[in-house]
């Protein structure tokens, strides 16, 4: 990883001096993705013009428009904290979007050690409902969808600790607390989504990183890119590997809309001692999804979805035998 930061740094990190119309601190999309065994793929069918595909053996494939705050990787939206640019032809991304966004989807090493075990946040509880629907109220659903994720893991060999094993108050500190007690490897904190008022349309999944320092937090309006770094920050390359394995297969399960892979400083991800992500697994706003998330059939799929992304992120980062 230090040689492909150098190579960046060298030759591919683009001045202001040298191309006014560019922020100072983009890079070339194909260029840099390149360093990173990735290669420029032929336009499919319904690619717009000026868009680029990249990928190659072994690599996800990577679709980018400019002007667009997202990138597409193996289907699936990433948000990006600067829209593509475009220079002389040819796309460019932030640095900053290439070093946290792309960076940890191309480039994977192993753990020291493998993933095992696994601190499951079902959202609020006690006094605290969370989101509500006619029938349901947030607690419950994530709670249930915790439990039937819990199973699935602990039927591939994992070990598996709930933040709260009953309809309980738990302080948004306390649930990665649990975490660092617990000894976890991964962390994932399961909520469902509303829109606003009088909003029965809105829906869609999200999953959510920490936001990296030096990057805006897709979760607010016209937010300001922010410096400042938290403990959870050591993970950032995890987290978007988790984050982006996870979105994936919730995607291909219940063929729900794409809100992306994005990014907040949420309370329960700042402080982690460990990789972690927020799952927003639907609207239970919505007329049709919040329908769907009341059946046990629906949240058995997203659990299950959930289960199948964690475990493979924990093989693609698992130990190599020595």
């Amino acid at each position: 990883m230090p040689r492909v930061r150098a190579i960046l740094i060298s030759a591919l990190l683009l001045s202001a001096a040298g191309a006014a119309e560019l922020r100072a601190v983009d890079v070339y999309l194909g260029d840099s993705l390149r360093q990173l065994g990735a290669s420029g793929l032929a336009a499919q069918k319904g690619d717009r013009a000026g868009s680029e595909r990249h990928g190659g053996a072994g690599k996800p494939t990577l679709y980018a428009e400019r002007d667009r705050d997202h990138v597409l990787v193996d289907g699936v939206k990433v948000m990006l904290s600067e829209p593509v640019g475009l220079l002389k032809g040819k796309l460019t991304v932030a640095r900053v979007d290439y070093d946290k966004v792309l960076v940890p989807l191309f480039w994977r090493q192993a753990e020291r050690r493998p993933v095992r075990r696994i601190v499951l946040d079902p959202g609020h509880g006690g006094s605290d409902p969370g989101k509500q629907h006619a029938k349901y109220n947030e607690k419950t659903v994530a709670f249930d969808t915790a439990a039937r994720v819990k199973a699935a893991l602990e039927k591939q060999g994992f070990e598996v600790f709930l933040t709260r094993s009953k309809d309980a108050s738990l302080d948004l500190p306390a649930r990665p607390a649990l975490a660092t007690k617990f000894g976890a490897d991964l962390f994932v904190s399961i909520h469902y989504n509303s829109a606003g008022t009088n909003d029965t349309t809105s829906e869609g999944i999200e999953t959510y990183c920490l936001t990296p320092p030096g990057m805006r937090s897709t979760n607010v309006a016209k937010g300001r890119a922010d410096v400042s770094s938290e403990p959870g920050n050591r993970f950032d390359a995890r987290n978007m590997q988790l984050a982006w394995s996870v979105q994936r297969h919730l995607l291909a399960a219940t063929r729900g809309e794409d809100r992306g892979v994005r990014r907040a400083r949420f309370a329960v991800l700042r402080t982690l001692p460990c990789p972690g992500i927020l799952i927003e697994g639907g609207f239970v706003s919505s007329r049709r999804e919040g329908a769907l998330i009341g059946t046990p059939s629906y949240r058995q799929q997203v659990a299950e979805a959930i289960a199948a992304g964690v475990a493979e992120y924990a093989r693609s980062v698992q130990p190599v035998a020595r």
